[in-house]
């Protein structure tokens, strides 16, 4: 498995200062996810929920919603607990990786488990596992909603998203606009899926699938009513939910 970067805290703090502007369609993501969460929903699992920044969203939007944050990273698990402080009783932070079997610390049926940017990490033989894992913890009617990377089925398509993403990061790298510590995040991202386009990848690293390959794993688990709710460049909101 690849050294995962968020571990360090000022990589992390540079990401969580810097989300919105390193991701064109950040907010647009999780705009999308929340509007595909089921109504009056009591709990929502954020799976590899990094700062907190989606259930921040998700609480203020829904005053009797609780909420689980799962992440492996602790720097990243610090960041949310000050976010998320004055919902102090409404959320649950636990250290686990998306790879683990995460399902024991819940104490409620989920409603959602959601998650943005962080599946396309895993390698496919995991992203399968996850899916199966959420899929079992959901409630009837329930959704699973992944706001993620993906990869165009085209090779010279996906490598020209890529690039065009990597020359927004390299802007930011020497314009300042970014900390020192995020970079570096970002020179390395470029690194690995530009200059070493189509190498190998391994757990860790943006193993990027299309979404109807993912929405096949949807679909293999039981999940139905499987869509993509918004979609552009390198991002997509796959949605699958339980039978009722």
């Amino acid at each position: 498995m690849a050294e995962y970067r968020w571990n360090q805290h000022e990589t992390a703090a540079g990401y969580d200062a810097a989300a919105p502007l390193v991701h064109p369609r950040y907010v647009e993501v999780q705009d999308a996810v929340m509007a595909a969460v089921p109504a009056n929903p009591a709990l929502i699992v954020d799976a590899g929920g990094g700062s907190g920044r989606l259930l921040e969203r998700c609480l203020e939007r829904w005053p009797a919603v609780h909420a689980v944050l799962i992440d492996q990273s602790a720097p990243f698990l610090d960041l949310a607990r000050r976010r998320l402080e004055r919902f102090a009783g409404r959320v649950a932070f636990h250290q686990r990786q998306l790879q683990d079997d995460w399902r024991s610390v819940l104490t409620a049926t989920p409603t959602a488990v959601v998650s943005t940017s962080a599946v396309h990490h895993l390698e496919p033989p995991e992203k399968r596992a996850f899916y199966s894992r959420c899929q079992s913890v959901l409630a009837p009617g329930g959704a699973l909603i992944n706001g993620d990377e993906v990869r165009d089925p085209d090779d010279s398509v996906y490598r020209k998203t890529l690039e065009w993403w990597a020359g927004r990061m390299q802007v930011m790298e020497t314009d300042g606009s970014v900390s020192a510590p995020m970079a570096d995040a970002l020179a390395k991202w470029r690194h690995r899926n530009v200059e070493r386009f189509g190498e190998p990848r391994v757990s860790g690293d943006d193993c990027h699938e299309t979404a109807e390959v993912q929405l096949d794993y949807f679909r293999s688990i039981g999940l139905v009513n499987v869509r993509i709710g918004w979609e552009s460049e390198l991002w997509a909101v796959m949605i699958g939910e339980q039978p009722a």
